[in-house]
């Protein structure tokens, strides 16, 4: 089966289904799971782009409780004979008992198995970047589009010394367009040549990428390499020799007898050790990078100490919290209200303290 939903992009939505199914009475009808399930995910939405400091969702969520209910059927965590009411499985319990009872841990890695167990495309784009271990998506800059060699060093990452005639070929079919369009057709040819036997579309593979970051299967970052500035992608997981004690073997049978094994990257840090290499490579960081009045950008650091690490971006965002609550504080911190974005998240405090996303050594 393949995923298909460009609503879902969030595996929240799944456990919000999964508390709303297990909530509400038995005799509840269909409409009312779904429209329940449709009304919080709105909720849950809009909440946390005001945690996030960013604008209201676009879009109405009218047909999400709907999708939501359907995934959790192919995710076997939920069931239903035509127009009656869904109910969940056995597994579907379990599943709702390890959030109830937040062993987050063990929920991550469930959902996970879910997912590549249930979807081949998205368990061949997980294979992809096990293999090629970073994705380069252009980003245009309208500015630079008529710099003669500009699409060329825009496809460099992806085709190295091939990159000038790949872009003769997107040149050709991508003359007058906007620069968005033009973005598009070249992350387009981007994924054909990542992945030339899934048909993905340009929106398909965003909706795809969002779900993965939220299950912790890949982190997005923002990079810049030969005056170009890139979306860069790449999975926090291994295939095989795992390089740190912190990752989880998963292991599932895909049909077949076939048996698919990654290894599941899982930092606890609430271990001194983990700290310890999480608060060294902050530090690194600072090296790296480039300050402005003795703050460094809260994203910068996350995207660069997860490349480093090669962690989820959530286990940095709960690694760095418990660091600021050491006494004494290894670190200064701030808000910027500017350049905020969904991809330059703040980090979002523990125990309703305002988000920030700058930091200096103390």
């Amino acid at each position: 089966m393949n995923i298909t939903s460009y609503n879902v992009t969030d595996v929240g939505y799944h456990y919000i289904g999964l508390r709303v199914l297990g909530g509400l009475p038995a005799n509840a009808k269909r409409d009312d799971q779904t429209g329940t399930i449709a009304r919080s995910v709105r909720k849950y939405a809009y909440d946390k782009s005001l945690r996030l400091m960013l604008p209201e969702p676009r879009g109405t969520f009218d047909t999400v409780g709907e999708k939501v209910c359907q995934e959790l059927v192919h995710l076997h965590l939920a069931k239903a004979h035509r127009g009656e009411p869904y109910n969940l499985t056995e597994e579907g319990n379990n599943v709702l008992s390890l959030l109830n009872n937040q062993d987050y841990r063990e929920l991550r890695q469930v959902m996970a198995i879910a997912h590549l167990r249930t979807y081949d495309n998205l368990r061949a784009v997980m294979d992809k970047y096990l293999t090629v271990k970073d994705v380069w998506q252009p980003i245009v800059e309208t500015e630079k589009i008529s710099q003669a060699d500009y699409i060329a060093r825009l496809l460099e990452p992806t085709f190295g010394a091939d990159a000038s005639e790949h872009a003769k070929t997107v040149r050709l079919i991508a003359e007058g367009l906007s620069p968005k369009r033009l973005e598009d057709k070249l992350r387009k040819h981007v994924l054909q040549t990542i992945a030339p036997e899934n048909s993905i579309s340009v929106s398909m593979y965003r909706s795809m990428a969002d779900r993965l970051v939220s299950l912790r299967l890949l982190n997005l970052m923002r990079d810049s390499r030969g005056g170009c500035e890139f979306d860069k992608s790449y999975t926090p997981c291994v295939k095989d020799n795992p390089p740190y004690d912190w990752y989880s073997p998963l292991e599932f049978d895909t049909g077949g007898n076939h048996s698919y094994v990654i290894y599941f990257c899982e930092p606890n840090m609430a271990d001194e050790a983990t700290q310890s290499k999480l608060l060294g490579a902050i530090i690194n960081s600072f090296e790296i990078l480039t300050s402005a009045a003795g703050y460094y950008t809260i994203p910068e650091v996350r995207d660069t100490v997860c490349a480093s690490l090669r962690i989820p971006e959530g286990a940095f965002d709960e690694g760095l919290n418990r660091l600021l609550d050491f006494v004494p504080c290894p670190f200064t911190v701030g808000l910027q209200y500017e350049h905020i974005t969904a991809r330059r998240k703040p980090l979002v405090r523990e125990r309703g303290a305002a988000p920030i996303n700058l930091i200096r050594r103390s």
